[in-house]
């Protein structure tokens, strides 16, 4: 299947000052995604809140993509991307075989994801889903509600963890067909992971973002690159 042929929506929520001031610091990321694959005329950017919209066409986002869907209620804006994209199929009557649902809070994506993604289609199934490899160290979960006297410390001197899969949500491709069918139940993401789902590995770096400083750790991270990359330039010259 063409990467060209297929829409990439992008939802971006901003009911509230905490999550706009988060997904407006990670649109950045899917901004440079979206530009070094050169793909902005099929990329359409969903929100509830305007002042989003014009923040993405202020990044580079065509404007004429912008999709706003006000949200009267949370179930609503739960389901966003579902009845955004719904809604704009019916209205243009645009019905591609598949659509892309790209995740922004998965901040770092290769530019091999989409494409990984696009080559693991097979109408065999409703949605194809990345999902990323982490360590099982549950063993040290601290339980905040016990007493530090009273809590078991055996699990956390354990070392024994293993590799689990995790659906990341950094991308997934979806039968439309299937997305339209999701809105005729009352929750539309219950019928989602009820379909037939097929995975396949992202093997970009996974992220965790629930805050903005979340975020700022990142950024934190990669100043600690360029100083090491300097500590590097200074070996070489010994």
């Amino acid at each position: 299947m063409i990467i060209s042929k297929i829409p990439i929506f992008i939802t971006v929520r901003g009911n509230n000052d905490n999550v706009r001031q988060i997904n407006k610091e990670s649109l950045k990321f899917s901004y440079l995604f979206i530009k070094n694959l050169d793909l902005f005329n099929q990329t359409y950017i969903i929100s509830d809140n305007k002042d989003i919209l014009d923040y993405a066409a202020a990044l580079g986002f065509k404007k004429e993509n912008n999709i706003h869907y006000p949200c009267g209620n949370e179930k609503e804006l739960d389901y966003l991307e579902y009845r955004a994209t719904y809604r704009y199929g019916v209205e243009h009557d645009y019905h591609p075989d598949w659509i892309i649902l790209l995740n922004i809070n998965q901040i770092f994506k290769k530019v091999s994801l989409l494409r990984d993604c696009i080559s693991n289609i097979d109408d065999k199934y409703d949605v194809i889903a990345s999902y990323t490899g982490i360590s099982n160290k549950s063993h040290l979960f601290v339980d905040e509600a016990l007493n530090n006297k009273e809590q078991d410390k055996s699990n956390l001197l354990s070392s024994v963890h293993h590799r689990v899969k995790m659906v990341d949500s950094a991308i997934y491709a979806v039968k439309s067909s299937f997305a339209f069918e999701c809105m005729k139940y009352d929750d539309p993401a219950k019928h989602f992971w009820n379909g037939k789902i097929k995975y396949f590995k992202n093997n970009s770096l996974y992220t965790d973002i629930f805050n903005i400083d979340d975020i700022y750790k990142y950024y934190d991270a990669a100043d600690t690159i360029e100083k090491i990359k300097e500590v590097e330039k200074e070996l070489d010259k010994k």
